[in-house]
């Protein structure tokens, strides 16, 4: 008998005995069928698989060398093992709870094929694709079986949007992923931006935010305004901008300046941003003094990049919260690198304001 007949009649007969491994249910014999597709278009050198049955047993054929991660649930582990159906000398079992097993594990090697099959409580699925992602070579095999679950749904829907995977089939209750050669997301970090599932915010908590985005800037800045003038503040506070004038042309830098009526405890802070984009930069090297209600401090205007833009100026009255952010923020420049921009505090905590719009210039 040939090897290729030898292969066939071995998966017709694990196929055959699925069922029976355990009761915890088990892949259909369509399902099967299909991670022998998939498999045989790759070279299977590592693979990984949480939960055990008909599964580890055809992999024990597909790959050189198997890992598996599960708990004898209903005599998974205790059946697979005592068939002959086996290839023992090429698995490897790892007993325990996928939650405490994975989380330790040292993988040897880059892996070619995945299967996550473990608990199915949320958040187990995901935690196991945390713990095995990075591990996966490009061009590798993932395989999510029960995706009719709707916590293992979740990571499902998150898979067919991700840049690292390409969705190939879905069996019935199984999905087929192809590692792609995007590069792994770091598991590390928090670059949940970059992400395609995150990219558009849910929309019944979001629309608020969307209806705003369609205004013009001078618009909702009218809006926030008004609102501060219609909140009552304690004590009377003012701020004006009188240099540079509205629309005047500027350099890489100059003085601004203006008069201001500062309430007990507040402190006088001016930024200047490029208009379009959220961050602000702190100007003057911190809180700007006021002496006899008038106040001057030298600001700059992005970089040479930025000629030919409108930028912002803002000059803010603010209270000892944000005050020591601000200070903060400046104090650490010589630890921590270059200034970073920074946020307007919501208007319910700014005292006064007052902003002016330049245009700076281009160098022919």
């Amino acid at each position: 008998m040939s090897a290729e007949i030898a292969f066939e009649e071995t998966v017709r007969r694990i196929v055959e005995v699925a069922p029976g491994l355990h009761h915890a249910g088990t892949f259909s014999a369509r399902a099967l069928d299909a991670i022998v597709r998939h498999a045989q278009r790759r070279r299977i050198r590592h693979s990984v698989e949480t939960g055990a049955g008909a599964s580890t047993l055809l992999l024990s054929h597909l790959s050189a060398h198997h890992t598996v991660f599960a708990v004898d649930m209903g005599g998974s582990i205790t059946n697979v093992k005592g068939s002959p159906l086996l290839r023992p000398s090429a698995v490897a079992f790892v007993e325990g709870p996928t939650q405490q097993t994975l989380p330790r594990y040292e993988f040897p090697a880059k892996l070619d094929l995945a299967l996550i099959d473990g608990p199915h409580g949320y958040p187990f699925a995901d935690l196991e694709y945390y713990y095995i992602y990075p591990h996966l070579d490009t061009g590798a095999l993932l395989i999510i079986d029960d995706i009719q679950i709707p916590s293992v749904h979740n990571l499902f829907a998150f898979l067919k949007s991700d840049a690292m995977f390409r969705l190939d089939e879905v069996v019935k209750t199984t999905a087929f992923f192809t590692r792609t050669d995007a590069p792994t997301f770091d598991p590390l970090g928090d670059g949940w931006p970059e992400q395609k599932y995150n990219t558009t915010p849910l929309a019944r908590y979001a629309w608020r935010q969307r209806i705003l985005g369609l205004w013009p800037q001078w618009a909702r800045t009218g809006m926030e305004r008004l609102r501060q003038r219609m909140t009552p503040k304690a004590g009377s506070a003012g701020v004006k901008i009188v240099v540079p004038s509205a629309g005047e042309s500027v350099g890489a830098a100059g003085k601004a300046s203006g008069t201001a009526v500062l309430p007990a405890g507040s402190s006088l802070w001016v930024l200047v941003h490029r208009k379009g984009l959220d961050g602000w930069w702190l100007q003057g090297g911190g809180a700007v003094e006021v002496n006899d209600g008038r106040w001057e401090v030298m600001v700059a205007y992005g970089e040479s990049r930025d000629t030919g833009y409108d930028f912002e100026i803002a000059a803010l009255i603010v209270g000892p919260a944000t005050h020591e952010l601000w200070t903060g923020c400046v104090e650490r420049v010589p630890r921590t690198g270059p200034l970073q921009p920074v946020r307007i505090p919501a208007v319910a905590y700014v005292h006064g304001e007052a902003y002016r719009t330049v245009k700076k210039h281009r160098h022919f």
